[in-house]
């Protein structure tokens, strides 16, 4: 049996510059359970070095060589992904099973491992695309408080957390309107006041720990 057999499902598309396919996660859920119902979202700062190793095509993909531009991902967590499933569960345990879908957003949707490079990739990439498009690139809740508010509202909990100095400007503006949310935010945050990253969480267990007192807190457990 798997640690982490929750399912998660996204789109991507593949757009090309200057002879390199760059790829764009978007639509991207975790799924608990079988119910459809939105249990939570997270904002993070790009997908970084997400993975589908469980999935035969997706390497001809990655690397330009498959056909067609689209792909639908169903497949498992990656690490930053199982971080978050572990803060959810740890925070429910002894309380109840977390059932729904958690929504993940990001500051910038373009696959980049590299944060040093995210935002280089990031106008790569638009520069690519389609004005039409640039909405997966560009998640509209980024870009827009009322978006942004609207998404949040339909969630019970927000969980936040980013790579240092990447995305500023963007991280600020999120941050901000989250202040209008604060009552359902989830943070961890670093002793340098900044919100963590997830993938921060395992190897520096201090910060996972905060993150399940914050999100025990959203929760009233």
């Amino acid at each position: 049996m798997r640690k982490y057999p929750e399912r998660v499902t996204a789109s991507m598309f593949r757009v090309y510059h200057d002879n390199e396919a760059l790829l764009l996660r978007h639509n991207t859920s975790i799924h608990f359970g079988e119910s459809t119902e939105q249990m939570g979202m997270v904002i993070m700062t790009n997908p970084g070095s997400f993975e589908l190793k469980k999935t035969a095509e997706w390497t001809s993909y990655k690397n330009g060589t498959s056909e067609g531009n689209t792909f639908e991902v169903n497949d498992y967590a990656d690490l930053t992904m199982r971080n978050i499933i572990k803060l959810i569960k740890l925070s429910f345990e002894g309380h109840s099973e977390p059932s729904g879908i958690l929504r993940i957003y990001n500051l910038s949707n373009i696959r980049q491992p590299l944060g040093s490079k995210a935002e280089i990739y990031h106008y790569r990439a638009k520069q690519a695309i389609s004005n039409e498009a640039l909405t997966l690139l560009e998640d509209p809740i980024t870009h827009s408080q009322k978006s942004f508010l609207e998404e949040c509202n339909k969630s019970r909990f927000v969980i936040m957390g980013f790579v240092d100095k990447v995305f500023e400007e963007k991280m600020r503006r999120v941050m901000e309107w989250s202040e209008y949310i604060k009552e359902r935010r989830v943070c961890a945050v670093d002793n340098k006041g900044r919100y963590s990253h997830p993938r921060r969480w395992i190897t520096e267990p201090l910060l996972m720990g905060k993150a399940v007192e914050s999100l025990r807190a959203v929760l009233q457990v």
